[in-house]
């Protein structure tokens, strides 16, 4: 079939080519035109983006022990410490690393109003002395860490109930008495380290006050009587301090005073005396003492004793946790100033109790953290076929009424560091050194920081000062006394 049109198909000449050329030439200059477009409107809007997020920007001051750290935020290098720094409100990745002291990471929250973060950095090989008591033959029957990075020694003196008081700078070495020879047991330094308590009997200093006659000196008691005295000292002015008040027990027959602990600002103390009962059993009492006019509130009776030394404060003195003792139960309790009392958990059992608390309380006083077995409520089945009992970390606050497991755990201690992590102590075996691991705020192992010689035995305790990068160790290897160890994980005493 013949169409009735012809279709005919030319080359294009060489003029109608460099026509299109032209035209395309002018094409791309339009495309360059429009990029340029794109590319100025793309820039001020991520000028604008920025000029905003400056807008809405917090400062984040990061200073360091020692100085000159490297500091990366979020993975930006950012000079070195001390360094300001403008971020977005909210939580923040901080490392910080030099060639003396091992890297340390931070996950840091910065508020609207910013913040100020110092970081206490740690040596690669944390120094670790055994500590002794200050004069040979004396036997250091407790060592406390004070807010100045110094150390509190209690030292008992044989062949009788005598004890002195010492502070030891690490820095230096250097020791200072605080008190000289008592008679009395459980000496108590309060963390400003310028005030003092012992238990002693009536015969002692007269008092010097009015209102404190009831508890003057009696003929028919001898030194070595049974505790009923909280004497109080105060070492403000320096030198040897010796007891110009006290507080005499309200006892009962076959009762005596077991401990003594002052509040964070030393102006209350928490007072447990020990009765025997009939058939072995103990029962324990305890008051609040106000420091300044010696008022007393009993608040609590308890069929267990309270264990000496476990005592431990929130940092606003609204609450004590402390741990009971009766047979082999290890009962840790929490007491308000209220007279609220909460049995927070069992710890692991054993004939002795812990010399530390093993709990930690948050910087801001409302919860805290620590290991224990898995608790079973009462009447639950036991199951005798389950594996060996596992630990976990439990948190546990002032709002809630029990504590709640984050996670299993093989670590012995935990406690928070000051970004709301967690270090924890741990070893691979009874006779392994003690390691500090880092875990997050969930419980999760993170890091394995360093390593610490320490063998303390097979029971130990703990007490951490974070601020002065210190930690106390005591525990039992040969001896039936306790021994004690001082880590200092910083560097700052070494520049």
């Amino acid at each position: 079939m013949e169409l009735p049109f012809t279709i005919v198909f030319e080359p294009p000449s060489r003029s109608e080519l460099r026509a299109l050329l032209r035209m395309r030439g002018h094409w791309a200059a339009g495309v360059i035109v429009a990029l340029a477009i794109g590319a100025a409107y793309l820039l001020a809007n991520v000028a604008r983006a920025d000029a905003g997020a400056a807008a809405g920007a917090a400062p984040l001051y990061v200073t360091s022990t020692p100085a000159d750290a490297a500091v990366w935020v979020d993975g930006r290098q950012q000079g070195t410490t001390p360094v300001d720094v403008s971020v977005v409100p909210g939580p923040h990745d901080v490392l910080l690393k030099t060639s003396e002291t091992i890297d340390s990471r931070y996950s840091v929250d910065v508020p609207v109003a910013g913040r100020a973060f110092d970081a206490i950095l740690w040596r690669h090989a944390p120094t670790v002395t055994h500590l002794r008591p200050t004069l040979p033959g004396a036997v250091l029957s407790d060592v406390r860490l004070l807010n100045s990075g110094a150390i509190g020694l209690a030292v008992s003196l044989p062949p009788g109930r005598q004890m002195e008081a010492w502070s030891l700078d690490p820095s230096t070495g250097g020791v200072q008495q605080l008190m000289g020879p008592m008679p009395g047991a459980q000496p108590a330094f309060a963390k400003d380290g310028r005030h003092l308590a012992f238990l002693g009997s009536e015969v002692g200093p007269p008092p010097p006050r009015a209102s404190n006659a009831g508890y003057a000196s009696t003929s028919d008691e001898q030194p070595g009587a049974r505790l009923s005295v909280v004497w109080l000292l105060s070492n403000a002015g320096g030198g040897v301090a010796a007891p110009d008040t006290g507080w005499r027990a309200p006892l009962e027959a076959n009762e005596q005073l077991a401990d003594v602990s002052w509040s964070p600002e030393a102006d209350r103390l928490l007072v447990i005396a020990s009765q025997s009962l009939s058939g072995g059993a103990r029962q324990s009492r305890v008051w609040f003492v106000d420091a300044g006019d010696l008022h007393a509130e009993p608040v609590l009776t308890l069929p267990s004793e309270v264990a000496p030394g476990t005592a431990i404060w929130s940092p606003d003195g609204s609450h004590v946790a402390f741990v009971a003792h009766t047979g082999e139960i290890n009962a840790l309790c929490l007491l308000g100033l209220d007279g609220s009392f909460r049995y927070i958990a069992d710890l692991d059992s054993s004939s002795t109790p812990p010399a530390y608390p093993p709990l930690s309380w948050s910087p801001d006083g409302q919860r805290m953290v620590f290991v224990a077995p898995h608790q079973h409520a009462p009447g639950a089945a036991f199951d005798w076929l389950a594996p060996a009992i596992q630990h976990a970390v439990f948190v546990g606050s002032l709002d809630q009424p029990t504590a709640t497991p984050l996670v299993d755990t093989t670590l012995d201690e935990v406690t928070w560091r000051e970004d709301g992590r967690l270090l924890g102590l741990w070893r691979a075996g009874p006779d392994a050194p003690l390691g500090v691991r880092l875990l997050d705020a969930a419980g999760e192992r993170l890091q394995d920081l360093v390593q610490l010689q320490i063998k303390p035995g097979a029971r130990y305790a703990s007490a951490w000062d974070l601020s002065h990068a210190q930690l106390l160790v005591t525990g039992r290897t040969t001896s039936e006394r306790n021994e004690y160890w001082l880590v200092r994980l910083g560097v700052e005493d070494d520049r």
